[in-house]
């Protein structure tokens, strides 16, 4: 009776183990309020997806023309992505602390076969980025500058298709041409608001009432 009795107090310990494990990885998550904010009008964008990378420093480092770059690696998940309503406002649920890259998917849609997918990137002091997962990279807008003898997108906005799936991503910078990211904390806030670049036509600006009799 005793041997059985020792078994079962091991099972249940190891039983509330696992799950107090569970439960804090739980507790760990939760969701990411942000407000969209065009960084040229200040004004909301609405109805937009965005999605975000989880985002790491690899390990790589190369030396071109005595300019160090760090690796930058994220990988794609898609149950992070959300779409902002009329308010700019958008929710993305179960989102673990950590940085992640903020991505924009143009078309609202996204392909499954997109999830798992890994985007590297060299960059350092020059702001230079070579998007390795990416068949080509747009520059839709945005200010061009030389710097480390490097073309650098400054406060700008990209697209890229990224295979295998061939889904068009959105990749905004800042004003120091580093890619657009945001922090989650490890405990639920107050919504983050994103200043984010996008290639939507400016609205038109409102039409005079017709005077009466015309």
């Amino acid at each position: 009776m005793r041997r059985r009795s020792s078994a079962g107090v091991a099972f249940l310990l190891c039983a509330l183990a696992a799950w107090s494990c569970t439960a804090q990885q739980r507790q760990s998550q939760h969701d990411f309020l942000a407000v969209l904010i065009d960084a040229a009008s200040k004004k909301p964008v609405p109805s937009l997806r965005i999605i975000l990378a989880p985002k790491k420093v690899g390990t790589g480092e190369i030396d071109e023309g005595n300019h160090f770059f760090k690796e930058g690696v994220c990988t794609i998940d898609t149950a992070l992505t959300g779409v902002s309503n009329d308010r700019g406002e958008v929710k993305i649920s179960n989102v673990a602390p950590g940085e992640y890259v903020v991505f924009q998917i143009p078309s609202g849609v996204i392909k499954p076969e997109l999830n798992g997918t890994v985007v590297t990137w060299f960059g350092g002091v020059t702001a230079e980025y070579n998007f390795s997962s990416f068949g080509s990279v747009l520059v839709k807008q945005g200010s061009l500058a030389i710097v480390g003898g490097k073309m650098v997108v400054l406060n700008g906005y990209m697209e890229g298709y990224v295979h295998p799936s061939g889904t068009l991503l959105g990749i905004s910078t800042t004003a120091a041409g580093e890619l657009l990211t945001v922090r989650v904390p490890s405990a639920g806030s107050a919504p983050v608001t994103i200043e984010i670049n996008t290639d939507l036509p400016p609205s038109s600006p409102p039409q005079p009432a017709p005077k009466s009799g015309q």
